[in-house]
């Protein structure tokens, strides 16, 4: 399955984050959108970002400060993403072998949706599925 036939089904809303803003501000977005990560942006484009392993390094690095550290210190700057275009199977090897839950995906420079290892899980039990069940008809025909 292609990333945007799984955008296609979950939506391409990405809850994003200024870079100058601090851990308080998107510990209150993450629990709010109940989400893993936000991309961090500035002016519009993305710089970085925030997952819930870098909240957890926050807090073993600024301890009782880290509500206050700017999110700029915080977060993953080398940021991978994918395509509309890609595959399924190809994110669930990248994300594994990386260690990574969340993917922004991008056309150019332009953030166009965001996918989690749970999203690419349940398109590919989909296909899994959908497989197993054309199989079970082509043999329930030729038996």
């Amino acid at each position: 399955m292609l990333v945007s036939q799984i955008l296609k089904a979950k939506g391409s809303t990405v809850v994003t984050i200024e870079r100058y803003r601090n851990l308080k501000d998107a510990a209150k977005l993450l629990t709010e959108h109940r989400i893993g990560a936000l991309m961090v942006v500035d002016d519009g484009r993305v710089c970085g970002i925030l997952s819930e392993r870098d909240v957890a390094r926050g807090l073993a690095a600024y301890g009782s400060r880290a509500a206050d550290a700017a999110l700029d210190a915080l977060m993953t700057r080398d940021v991978l993403s994918c395509k509309p275009t890609d595959k399924s199977q190809e994110l669930m090897t990248l994300m594994t072998e990386r260690r990574i839950r969340h993917l922004p995906v991008m056309v150019g420079e332009e953030l166009v949706g965001m996918i989690s290892i749970g999203d690419v899980v349940k398109s590919r039990l989909g296909e899994l599925e959908s497989e197993s069940e054309a199989m079970q008809t082509y043999i329930a025909g030729i038996a």
